[in-house]
């Protein structure tokens, strides 16, 4: 089995904009809600978790006219930041998945989702809605793929079998849940808020729990592996 090194300089960016990121784009985004203006689908003191989707801080103008241009501002700049780190993380993290058709398939996937982040944050919802949504929709498959990608192929330098197992009912539960109140709303059963928007950050809080555990494992492998030589970069 190929070696990885450990100074290797995308694996040490990918950690870096992985930390970068987790430290600013939550900051961006509690920023955003903060300033987001009152009077959207009938909120009227500003940002609401069970009636407004993460995308609605995107928005450059409200549902009521209300101009937007802080809030949209931050989330597209943290959109951009979310979408460059995940491009880096996936570039680092395929070194680290043996089977060459579950390496390409987590690197073309993991850019695929990385991309569409970014367009998330330059598509806002009320001026451009019919891709807003497509695109968002690519993202969490290219995402998907991805992650499942690194589930199959049984590599363990970086994780254990078991913290791919756990990760695995964990993420698959999450993403479940959202499945059936996608459906049930689609079929009328459920009015959309506040089950979907409080599921949307629900499922969005996961994957972020899971970047942060494979960045804590990165940063285990460049400390444990450090401490040897003979590594050889891909």
């Amino acid at each position: 089995m190929r070696t990885v090194n450990p100074k290797a300089p995308v694996l040490r960016l990918s950690v870096w904009a992985l930390l970068a990121a987790m430290a600013l784009v939550p900051l961006l985004l509690a920023v955003a809600m903060a300033l987001f203006p009152g009077g959207h689908s009938g909120v009227a003191e500003g940002y609401s978790f069970s009636r407004h989707v993460v995308s609605d801080l995107g928005r450059t103008r409200l549902s009521d006219g209300t101009p937007n241009p802080v809030s949209s501002a931050l989330f597209t700049a943290a959109m951009l930041l979310t979408g460059c780190a995940t491009a880096l993380f996936w570039t680092a993290r395929r070194l680290f998945v043996r089977q060459p058709l579950a390496r390409r398939v987590a690197l073309g996937c993991g850019l695929v989702m990385s991309a569409g982040l970014a367009a998330v944050g330059l598509t806002p919802l009320n001026r451009a809605a019919a891709i807003h949504d497509p695109i968002t929709a690519v993202t969490a498959i290219g995402g998907a793929a991805a992650v499942l990608a690194l589930f199959a192929d049984a590599d363990t330098r970086l994780e254990s079998r078991r913290g791919k197992r756990f990760w695995l009912v964990f993420l698959g539960v999450v993403a479940a849940v959202w499945t059936v109140l996608v459906g049930l709303h689609h079929e009328r059963l459920i009015v959309f808020r506040p089950w979907l928007p409080l599921w949307q950050k629900t499922l969005i809080a996961s994957f972020i729990a899971w970047m942060a555990y494979q960045t804590f494992c990165l940063l285990r492998f460049c400390r444990d592996a450090g401490k040897e030589t003979g590594y050889e970069t891909h």
